[in-house]
């Protein structure tokens, strides 16, 4: 199991929207969800990766092909 797929769907789909440049209140208002869900998410998300900031998560999903280059 690569490290992309031991996140959950929300947790992807978060992962995508930071790496797009979104902020937690578009993220939040996109994926119907408060902003502390997805500040959890995000907490999740890096502690699960093993990323500390928003710039490696965005090389992270680059890299793992959650996004369109």
């Amino acid at each position: 199991m690569t490290l992309s797929a031991s996140l959950t769907d929300r947790e992807r789909e978060v992962a995508t929207a930071i790496a797009e440049g979104k902020q937690n209140s578009a993220i939040a208002k996109e994926l119907y969800m408060s902003e502390a869900t997805v500040k959890t998410h995000i907490t999740r998300t890096f502690a699960k990766l093993g990323v500390s900031n928003r710039v490696q998560l965005a090389i992270f999903a680059y890299q793992a092909g959650l996004l369109a280059s």
